[in-house]
């Protein structure tokens, strides 16, 4: 019996938690992210009254676009309503965001994730 580093045991346990992330994730990231800051863009600069306050308005719309369900309120000012309407939506959305990020971490078996997957 040939007794194995620590380290090696570890890192070997470890193995299935190592970042899987790619090119073509990053590609698709931007390309998503691109599409829904354009029509937020084009949306809020359409639909949010031409008061004094319309291009920042936009403009914090168009940038808070990250936050996902919060933008109708940054949209709105953070105005009541419209904030726990956010939050609502915001409460079934984050944990099946939370789970996606979660599972582009964790590596399937080579062959097994091909049989499970194909």
């Amino acid at each position: 019996v040939t007794a194995v580093p620590r380290t090696a045991r570890r890192s070997h346990n470890m193995e299935h938690l190592k970042n899987n992330f790619t090119k073509i994730h990053l590609t698709i990231f931007i390309s998503i992210f691109g599409i829904f800051t354009i029509l937020t863009f084009l949306a809020s600069n359409a639909g949010i009254d031409n008061g004094g306050n319309h291009n920042i308005r936009v403009f914090q719309t168009t940038i808070g676009v990250i936050t996902g369900p919060m933008t109708g309120a940054i949209a709105r000012g953070f105005q009541g309503c419209c904030t726990r309407a956010s939050l609502l939506i915001m409460k079934f959305c984050a944990p099946f965001l939370i789970f996606c990020v979660i599972v582009q971490f964790i590596k399937l078996p080579e062959k097994n994730g091909l049989i499970l997957l194909g």
